[in-house]
């Protein structure tokens, strides 16, 4: 179990195992925070604890390990799914060839969290390692209480039948995709899907009869019969955050004694006390509210930041079925409603089995240590509170702005961008069906929501370069105001974008010779010494940044790296090509740092081959 101060476990099912690299990494998503996708490469490659809000305190180090490492990452996330983030930033730019919106082909939802890891040996011997993480958890920087389960092995040469619906959901993600994929993406899957077909991935310790079996749902026709079919077990634990009375029935039936429902209070108000009953009277509990998660403050680097409410509460999907001496554990991302268990949206579960210990004692995997001691202890009995309500007006204003939203997402919106004197102009096409009432604007995510513009034929805006992106947000908003507006983002399909746009960014970043200079040396530190720095100064210019070369020991690391590890040459080697293609980049490479320059990659050159 996840508590809403666990901060690592995304970069920890990606951090590659002693002797290996991480190659490629899928993961899928109900949600997405594009800020927490901003800073999961750094976390990663830096090998940092820190959590994703200190991470993002420096756009440097997140330039360079999204250069390293953003085509390595493939998101693929609901097509309603993304946020808008709480800060305008140039860099969201670099994440638009990794972030792919789906669509559910049964009509609901896109909502597996399943996250997989290919990773390879360094020296090339050795064989490729395959590490995957079953999730109740979104790729956002929520608060909530959530379940994990992750398990790594190498592939094998015969299709494991336990791991064929992981490698079901990978092979059918780009005929999900809404929109075209980014080179290598495909390929990226496509090796995936063969692997983890061929993969046994083994249980945690204490469960021994079988590898984890993956159940993916959604990915056929909607089925009429709930999962999962396997019933006649004794006790019975449940836990997931939305439920329904069919799907509440169905789970009851898995258990005939003993059964405990965790969820939240809204949705247990919201179904009829009919739909309770065969739980029993003490037999429903929810989280006490000392167990939620506390309101932080923050602050963010960049200016003009806004508030934005980060979600708390239960977020965990769980089934345990205790039989005889064995006990059954479910984990994954299915909520227990109608839309989850038939297929209608998409989901991936994962089964455990083992013993649950001696007399359902605290030394096995059964249900036992959970509820005394463990998590149950942080809940209380369920007390039946009023049904949730809208007056006639509201309910009526709340369709109005769910067939907005359902229109701006199946809108046919595209961009198309074109240069204007020293900025560019940036135009959003198409047109959106909305019902009468409803109003709607938009802004790129790369700017502040003061440059919202209302619907139109055309939206238009005026932006430098730096600022040009395919990440569109989008508010709706409708009468009375006391219903929250609808705010998501799309990633539009664009023509005319310029291929030096990321250049430009950098050059944002690198503003003086000076902060070059330091830039540098952190690069030949590699990313994992980078982390730890602090971030470089903006003080100083070329003569500053010359008498400092004179002074410190550039040269010497740059000539040591060249001789023990070339490798690390390769970051800078990029970024003074990269740099060189300007006028305005050439002006912070002095000639002297380039001749010095020219001579060590040389002798890396003369070496490496």
């Amino acid at each position: 179990m996840l508590a809403p101060d666990s901060r690592t476990v995304a970069t920890a099912i990606f951090r590659p195992p002693p002797g290996y690299r991480l190659d490629q990494a899928v993961l899928t998503t109900y949600t997405l925070d594009l800020e927490t996708l901003l800073a999961l490469p750094l976390g990663v490659l830096s090998r940092s604890d820190a959590d994703f809000r200190t991470l993002l305190a420096s756009p440097l180090l997140l330039f360079e390990a999204l250069r390293n490492a953003a085509r390595r990452f493939h998101v693929f996330v609901d097509r309603g799914g993304i946020a808008i983030p709480g800060t305008h930033r140039s860099l969201y730019a670099m994440l638009e060839g990794s972030v792919n919106p789906v669509r559910a082909p049964n009509g609901g939802v896109f909502h597996p969290k399943v996250w997989v890891a290919r990773f390879e040996p360094r020296e090339g011997n050795g064989a490729v390692r395959v590490r995957v993480g079953i999730l109740s958890r979104n790729l956002t920087d929520d608060r909530s209480w959530d379940v994990a389960l992750t398990s790594e092995a190498s592939p094998g040469g015969e299709p494991v039948e336990a791991s064929r619906s992981l490698s079901d959901l990978l092979g059918q993600l780009p005929g999900l995709a809404t929109g075209a994929l980014a080179d290598g993406t495909r390929g990226a899957l496509r090796i995936l899907a063969d692997e983890t077909a061929r993969t046994r991935f083994p249980p945690p310790a204490g469960f021994h009869f079988e590898p984890v079996q993956f159940h993916g749902l959604g990915l056929t026709a909607e089925s009429s019969t709930l999962w999962p079919p396997k019933g006649g077990g004794w006790r019975l634990l449940a836990i997931a955050p939305f439920v329904t009375a069919s799907a509440l029935d169905h789970v009851r039936s898995l258990g005939g004694g003993k059964p405990t429902l965790v969820s939240r209070q809204e949705a247990l108000d919201r179904l009829p006390a009919e739909a309770l009953r065969r739980w029993g009277k003490n037999g429903i509990r929810v989280l006490r509210d000392d167990a939620l998660a506390e309101p932080e403050e923050t602050e963010d680097s960049e200016a003009q930041t806004e508030s934005v409410g980060r979600p708390s509460g239960l977020h965990a999907k769980l089934i345990a079925v205790e039989e005889g001496y064995d006990v059954t554990w479910y984990v994954g991302s299915a909520n227990l409603t109608h839309a989850a268990l038939t297929g209608r949206n998409v989901e991936m579960m994962a089964a455990i089995r083992g013993r649950k210990g001696r007399s359902g004692g605290k030394s096995g995997r059964g249900i036992e240590p959970f509820r005394e001691g463990g998590f149950l202890d942080l809940c209380a009995p369920y007390r039946r509170g009023k049904a949730p309500g809208d007056p006639p007006e509201v309910a009526a204003a709340r369709q109005r702005l769910a067939e907005a939203e359902q229109a701006l997402l199946d809108a046919d919106l595209r961009l198309r961008c074109l240069p204007a004197d020293d900025d560019h102009l940036l135009a959003l096409e198409g047109e959106i069906p909305l019902p009468a009432g409803v109003e709607c604007v938009a802004w790129p995510v790369s700017v502040s929501e003061d440059r919202a513009l209302p619907s139109a034929p055309s939206w238009t805006w005026r932006l430098p370069e730096t600022r040009l992106t395919s990440f569109v947000a989008f508010r709706l908003r409708v009468e009375p105001r006391d219903v929250d507006d609808s705010r998501l983002t799309r990633k539009l399909p664009a023509t005319g974008l310029p291929d030096t746009r990321l250049n430009a960014v950098l050059r944002s970043l690198i503003d003086s010779p000076a902060r070059l200079l330091e830039f540098l040396r952190a690069l030949l530190g590699g990313l994992d010494v980078m982390a730890d720095r602090e971030r470089p100064s903006r003080n100083g210019g070329e003569r500053a940044w010359t008498a400092s070369f004179g002074r410190e020991t550039l040269l010497e690391d740059l000539l040591r790296a060249a001789s023990r590890d070339p490798e690390r040459l390769k970051p800078i080697r990029q970024l003074i090509a990269d740099l060189q293609q300007t006028e305005e980049g050439r002006k912070l490479l002095p000639d002297e740092f380039l001749a010095i320059w020219d001579a060590v990659d040389r002798v890396a050159s003369g070496i490496a081959s």
